[in-house]
């Protein structure tokens, strides 16, 4: 007996039902979903909490936790950097070569002085509050912790957030209150006891 081959072109007829393949567009299905969520007020849910954690932490950005100071002391800082590479200017000119030192004390001065504190902290709130009010044209308060965006309304002024404790990082401050001014070419950090700078 002789058995048909398929791969010789015999005709083996039709085994099962066939379909065509129909894959909906990925576009047309983020579309229907986006119509159902803006449809049953699922979107509008989204969009609100979207926007609410962003204003908490825009009031409340990530800060850094420090100590309370406990001693009053006094360190200095020299700013000098060292360039790794060349600094060039947007012709490509270059303005200082690689390794070349420079204090940008040399060039600009700290016009105020910069108070770091924890607004989380009744005591270092209200001290650098009272000293502001004191030196109005001559303070930059910067927080560490707190709710900024709510402060600066409370206290009607400018207030400034150290975000990820960068500048805390940058000028090795390890307590608060912390006061940074300009002497001569070097920084002056003052570490404040809180309680007894009152006055």
């Amino acid at each position: 007996m002789r058995i048909p081959i398929a791969g010789a072109g015999t005709d083996l007829g039709v085994i099962g039902q066939t379909y065509e393949i129909a894959e909906p567009s990925m576009l047309e299905s983020i579309y229907g979903k986006l119509k159902t969520a803006d449809e049953n007020g699922e979107l509008a849910k989204i969009e609100e909490d979207m926007k609410a954690r962003f204003i908490a932490y825009a009031n409340r950005p990530t800060g850094v936790s420090l100590p309370r100071t406990k001693t009053h002391k006094v360190r200095y800082f020299d700013p000098t950097v060292r360039f790794a590479q060349s600094i060039k200017d947007h012709e490509g000119k270059v303005l200082w070569p690689a390794g070349t030192t420079v204090n940008p004390l040399d060039y600009i001065s700290l016009s105020q002085q910069w108070i770091f504190f924890n607004a989380d902290d009744p005591d270092q709130a209200a001290w650098a509050q009272a000293y502001v009010k004191r030196y109005p044209e001559q303070v930059r308060l910067i927080l560490t912790q707190g709710a900024v965006l709510k402060l600066m309304e409370t206290w009607d002024m400018r207030l400034y957030f150290d975000q990820g404790g960068r500048l805390v990082e940058r000028f090795g401050i390890e307590t608060l209150p912390s006061v940074i001014s300009q002497d001569g070419k070097r920084l002056r950090i003052d570490e404040i006891v809180p309680e007894d700078a009152h006055g």
